[in-house]
């Protein structure tokens, strides 16, 4: 049987040059990209609204006896919440056991900016090139005439 190849631009990145933890996306895709800017936004959003509650949080400066703030427990669960947030988030645009390959079974806040700062950049240069391949043969067709002939304007 014959064979197609369809070449793609397909991304796979080893997390921390581990072969067995890899995290795979086609940043080319147009749909995946629209997908993975709306994550960006959405998640912008819930951050604001985690960002506020922790002030609120913050603000409240009663502690126990122990010097503990009292609303410890709270201030967890809120870091708890948006890190359960954003791994759902990912593996629902990349995959399921996507935040599993990435992150482990670790629940650190500090993990999540580095993933999206990681896969940004691939998501840029594909667009970049996607809209350069159409400003390109605009600008070069704008000087041609219906005949494909330079215009002298």
């Amino acid at each position: 049987m014959d064979t197609l190849q369809i070449k793609t631009s397909e991304v796979r990145l080893a997390v921390n040059g581990d072969a067995e933890r890899v995290i795979s996306f086609n940043p080319a895709d147009t749909l995946f990209a629209e997908k993975f800017y709306r994550l960006s936004a959405n998640v912008d959003a819930k951050l604001a609204e985690f960002t506020r509650k922790g002030k609120e949080l913050d603000a409240d400066k009663a502690a126990g006896e122990n010097g503990m703030p009292l609303n410890l427990q709270a201030r967890i669960e809120l870091q708890r919440d948006l890190c359960l947030y954003l791994r759902d988030e990912i593996d629902a645009l990349f995959g399921a056991g996507t935040s599993q390959n990435a992150f482990g079974a670790a629940l650190e806040a500090d993990a999540f900016p580095q993933f999206f700062e990681g896969i940004t950049p691939y998501f840029q240069r594909a667009r970049s090139e996607k809209v350069s391949q159409y400003t390109t043969d605009a600008s070069a067709k704008r000087g041609k005439g219906k005949t494909g002939r330079q215009v002298n304007r």
